[in-house]
């Protein structure tokens, strides 16, 4: 709210807009401008005829204005004009001089004590200079924001949310603050770990945590992913696989012998006892975080860990406590490819991944592999690669272990005609080598031993391990951070306005007569039926364009099984025009590892355009519905902002459909289609191209089955979303009708008591409005 609103609401006792202008800027230089403007600024809606019947006043209004006012209208029109001209560029000292006459017609009799006070709130020069200078101190300031970390941001909100607090007189405001404060509080920073096995990712983390919670001396050789989360009461929790989940196991193990091997294992442990773990739905057992190994680990004799898909661990280590979780996951080579997909599937909701290497095994091809995928498909933006056991070389040979993992990335890119992707990947990988064993000694009281050994704790690379979590996941620069940090001033902000339009509303009445109010409230109860209808309408229309929503979503789910055919055909023609090519120039059959290539790329490539196409129609519709919504409340009769972001889909759903659609495992279909391949002969070329078809048919139907459960819990969620959105103007409006006739009916009862102390009460009140006005400022900018 401007300074002319303001004026008009706290010293006229209403709401008033400029309908007609008077010139009144270029009058401004003139020395006696500010004290005359005093005067003109002096009279009330209710003693203006006083003033505007002398002729002394007109002239003296003609002196900063082209025009005299005539008429009551006239003159407040030209106090909107004077309050304007004052807004822009005036400098601190003539703000004293308007203080200065106001203070002189007070002591004339001109200006009464209450109406004094109130003008030297409204024309406070400490507040207006501010306000001059916004322009010059927004960038300093927007850059000091920028500098911040997570934790500063954090403070400064919650020591603003505590102030705002003793500002507030709504509680059901101020129960806003604090769901705003919880949302804060409760943001997750993920970090996945990855690495074959034996790479070192018990004993690094147990070193970030300072505690031997994951590794030998609780989980050895865990063979599960586990998933690390802060509690003040430690638990875990064990998940089985479901029936669905093992009927593809059972399949998987028709064409890969480890799983068959795997599977045969489970079998002739568990017999008929298998029935009690593999239930139509995951089992969850809650088990002793001590005997936790007999579940987890690939040595334990028992062999539970064939059946539990995933861990859930809870700790009250001080390392997770500001929200952080970790996805402790298996090893990439593991023989299930099963639990890959359950990494992936929560690698793509990581915000962070750190991917461990022993230096004297790094760089293998399933590590460039799955750094490749997790960089291009996974959506990972930030990597580290710890590079471990560091200590059992030297500096040199340290340099050439990096330098070899990034001419791998090089040469698989090309291989798979990526190569235009180098530098996006290079630039967000980071290389840290590191001594876990070192570093654990260390932080497990041991670090004498360490030191002994030769390395101190910064010599074991684990601070700087720290520091690049912490500046990634928290630091100025962290995108997770400022979304969090944007987000809470956002809803700060909406909740600021909603509270001052009910300080301003308290105003209002506080200026009114008893008569008045009461008039007011017979008012509020005549429209109360049409407002029902109104909002009954609208509810029903928005409820009407949901169902259309909804009904699109088949649509869609058809356009997906229709692209996903297509890819089917793709993906055959090009491994068949591979295989035809190579026998005519070589006479030989394409080598194994450029089939995998082809049809992991084939697959990776297409199912992305897919979701993009997907998401693009899925926008394309709900933003259409968006304007539709937007249109029918202004048919309503609310008045919206030019720009609502309620309605704008695109902005709604810019960063969903972007993870989670590629973590099905493709290697029953690779090696279904390279064995085929491998026997196939030159002049018999259509047999194998039936039978690759045959394969791509059967594998891709719990591909597309995957996709296609995802985009509709994907779009299910966001049209919820989207159209709580789309409703919330009208609730919000609703929820404050319902508060303004409370605020009204409480204003009749408390009346004469209101009205003893009606000036001061609206002086507190403005003081109030003018401070949340000044933060919600801040926090724009």
């Amino acid at each position: 709210m401007n300074l002319a609103n303001n004026y008009f609401l706290l010293y006229h006792g209403t709401q008033i807009e400029k309908e007609t202008t008077f010139n009144t800027n270029q009058y401004k230089n003139k020395a006696d401008f500010f004290d005359i403007a005093a005067l003109v600024l002096s009279p009330t809606r209710k003693n203006a005829q006083n003033f505007i019947g002398l002729n002394s006043f007109k002239e003296l209004a003609e002196q900063i204005s082209d025009r005299a006012p005539h008429n009551l209208n006239d003159l407040l029109q030209l106090q909107h004009c004077l309050i304007d001209a004052i807004t822009i560029d005036t400098q601190n000292e003539d703000l004293e001089k308007l203080n200065k006459a106001f203070t002189y017609l007070k002591e004339e009799g001109v200006l009464e004590e209450a109406n004094y006070n109130k003008l030297l709130s409204l024309f406070d020069p400490s507040e207006l200079s501010s306000r001059n200078d916004e322009k010059e101190t927004l960038p300093t300031h927007h850059n000091d924001e920028e500098k911040k970390s997570f934790h500063e941001h954090k403070e400064q909100l919650e020591t603003l949310i505590a102030e705002l607090k003793t500002l507030f007189n709504s509680a059901e405001f101020k129960e806003e603050l604090d769901s705003t404060q919880t949302y804060m509080n409760t943001q997750k920073f993920s970090i996945g770990i990855t690495g074959v096995m034996n790479a070192g990712k018990s004993t690094m983390l147990n070193a970030l945590m300072g505690k031997e919670i994951l590794g030998s001396a609780v989980v050895p050789e865990t063979a599960n992913l586990t998933i690390v989360k802060y509690n003040e009461n430690p638990s875990a929790n064990v998940f089985f696989w479901n029936k669905h989940e093992w009927e593809n196991i059972h399949r998987s193990a028709t064409e890969i012998e480890s799983i068959a091997q795997f599977l045969q294992e489970t079998k002739d442990t568990f017999g008929d006892e298998l029935e009690e773990y593999i239930l139509p739905q995951s089992r969850c057992e809650e088990v002793d975080i001590n005997n936790l190994a007999l579940y987890t680990s690939a040595e334990a004799s028992g062999k539970k860990c064939n059946l539990v898909k995933y861990v859930e661990l809870k700790s009250d280590l001080e390392f997770l406590a500001d929200g952080i979780e970790i996805v402790d996951t298996p090893g990439l080579d593991d023989p299930v490819i099963q639990r890959e997909e359950i990494t992936k599937e929560y690698l793509s909701q990581c915000d962070l991944m750190i991917h461990l290497m022993n230096v004297s095994q790094s760089a293998t091809l399933k590590d460039v592999a799955f750094i490749i995928d997790a960089l291009l498909y996974q959506n990972i933006s930030k990597l580290l690669i710890v590079i471990t056991r560091a200590d059992m070389v030297t500096p040199k040979e340290l340099e050439e272990v990096i330098n070899y993992t990034k001419s791998s990335i090089e040469q698989q890119l090309k291989a798979q005609n990526k190569d235009s992707k180098l530098d996006y990947i290079l630039n967000t990988i980071k290389f840290i080598p590191i001594s876990g064993r070192m570093a654990l000694l260390h932080r497990t009281g041991r670090a004498q031993e360490a030191i002994d050994a030769g390395y101190t704790l910064e010599d074991t690379g684990i601070l700087e391990i720290e520091n690049y979590l912490k500046e990634t996941l928290f630091g100025k620069d962290s995108s997770k951070t400022d979304l969090i940090v944007k987000s809470t001033k956002t809803q700060l902000q909406k909740t600021i306005e909603k509270e001052v339009k009910s300080l301003n509303y308290e105003i209002l009445l506080l200026s009114k007569s008893k008569e008045e109010l009461e008039a007011d409230l017979q008012e509020f109860n005549t429209k109360k039926s049409t407002n029902e209808k109104i909002f009954q309408a609208m509810r029903e229309d928005i409820h009407v364009y949901k169902n259309d929503a909804k009904n699109y979503m088949e649509t869609l789910e058809t356009f997906l099984e229709n692209e996903l055919l297509d890819l089917q055909v793709v993906i055959k023609q090009r491994i068949f025009n591979d295989v035809r090519y190579s026998f005519e120039k070589t006479k030989k059959r394409p080598a194994s590892s450029r089939i995998k290539t082809i049809i992991e790329t084939a697959i990776k490539d297409g199912i992305i355009d897919v979701v993009r196409d997907y998401r693009y129609k899925f926008i394309k519709k709900s933003q259409d519905i968006g304007e539709v919504c937007e249109q029918k409340y202004h048919d309503f009769g609310f008045v919206l902002s030019h720009k609502n972001d309620n309605f704008d889909a695109r902005g709604f759903f810019q960063d969903d459909f972007k993870s989670g659609f590629l973590t099905s495992s493709n290697e029953v279909l690779v090696t279904r289609i390279i064995n085929e391949v491998a026997k196939s002969k030159a002049n018999k070329l259509p047999e194998m191209d039936r039978n690759i078809e045959k394969f791509i048919k059967e594998e891709f139907e719990p591909i597309e089955r995957n996709i296609k459960s995802k985009a509709n819990e994907v779009s299910t969620q966001l049209i919820e979303s989207f159209f709580k959105a789309l409703q919330e103007p009208l609730d919000v409006f609703e929820a404050k009708l319902i508060k303004d006739e409370k605020t009204l009916q409480n204003q009749i009862a408390q009346f004469e008591e209101n009205e003893k102390n009606k000036e001061s009460l609206t002086l507190e009140l403005h003081q109030k409005i003018k401070q949340l006005e000044n933060i919600n400022k801040g926090l724009k900018s």
